[in-house]
Parts: C-alpha cells; structure tokens; sequence
C-alpha cells in the first residue's frame, strides 16, 4: 500500500499528486497521515471544513458518480495517543489519520490562538512540545517520532510519500520560501525512516 504524509488536510490534493490519483485509480490501500489542523490561525470549525474538503476530494476519487459515500470515524491508540482516524465505510482500504497539530504559519512562527506553537520550533528544540488544537495530546519531538515509526511499522507501505524535505526551513519572518509545515514534516519521517531503517520507497 501507499503512505502519505502531509502537513495540512489540503496538502495531497496540492503538492502528492499524480501520484495520490493513480493509487485511487489502481485500489491500493491509502493511508494518508494529516500533521496539523492547517487552520491559519483560525477557531471554530474551520479546521474541520478543511477536513471535510478532503474527505469530498478522497471520496470523488474513488468514485466521482457516487452520491452517497459515507465516513466513519473511530479512535486508534498508537503508542500513548489517542489518534482519530476516519474511513470511508465500503472502502475500509482508504484511511485518514488526523493528528490536528497547530498550524504553524508560513514561517514556522505560530499563531496567537495556539499560543505561537509550531513543528518548526519542536524540531529545532525552540520548544519542548506542542499539544493539538483541541487540547487532547502533547507531543514532544521523540514522541512524535515514536508515533511516526508506530504508523510505518503498522502500515508497511511499499511506497511513502512526502512533502520537500530538501527545502530549507525558513526563518522567522521569512514569507518568500516553502512553507515551514511542509519541510518540517517531511524531514521528521524521514528522519524516523533513516534512523529505524523501515523499508519502503519514500519520496519527496
């Protein structure tokens, strides 16, 4: 099966394509792991309509003349954390798992409404963890690298994609590079790739 991680709910549709089509096209299993809430800075349900524009997008995917694909959500234990995952109910193959981080923002400098939390400062050691959106987990960076080697060990992907984990991490500050979330999730799996030695053909 296929691996994707990404940083935020939109991100597979944007920057993982053809390669994301052509698994719907050929029914492999997908799981698809989303690192934060990509809200922006904002509260309220957005974070979920972002979510729930994905699951649209997943769901015309597998079958664009189908009006009545259904999600179903249930809780995963993997390691210590409670994980959300949802799933199309007569396509069990296709699988999200949210981690609803804090957006970081383009330069990995946090927003106010997640107290300037970001994977940008996790990874460079700026801060000790960061905790979701809806206050139900906190992550420190060799948790959070726990949990990624927990996915790839469970999932045993033949492929793993990712986003640019070549691009350089922008500064605070700096707006005219790739986004901080990207790269940072990107190098944290393969990092965990690296260090464990889990086969699969990653990409980035």
């Amino acid at each position: 099966g296929s691996l994707y991680f990404s940083a935020h709910p939109s991100d597979s549709l944007l920057y993982q394509q053809p390669d994301l089509y052509h698994d719907f096209y050929v029914f492999k299993c997908i799981t698809s792991v989303v690192f934060t809430s990509g809200n922006r800075g904002f509260g309220g349900n957005f974070s979920r309509s972002l979510e729930n524009g994905l699951e649209a997008a997943y769901a015309f995917m597998v079958d664009p003349l189908a009006k009545d694909l259904s999600w179903e959500e249930t809780t995963v234990q993997i390691e210590t954390f409670n994980v959300t995952m949802r799933f199309l109910k007569d396509t069990p193959n296709i699988q999200i798992l949210y981690l609803r981080l804090p957006d970081g923002a383009s330069d990995g400098s946090g927003y106010r409404v997640t107290h300037r939390q970001s994977l940008k400062k996790l990874y460079q050691n700026t801060i000790r963890s960061i905790t979701t959106i809806d206050g139900e987990s906190t992550y420190t960076l060799q948790s959070l690298s726990n949990l990624i080697a927990s996915v790839l060990r469970q999932s045993a992907p033949r492929d793993i994609r990712v986003l640019d984990f070549k691009a350089s991490i922008p500064k605070d500050g700096q707006l005219d590079g790739e986004h901080a979330d990207h790269t940072v999730t990107a190098r944290l799996v393969v990092d965990v790739v690296e260090k464990t030695k889990l086969e699969g053909d990653i990409r980035g």
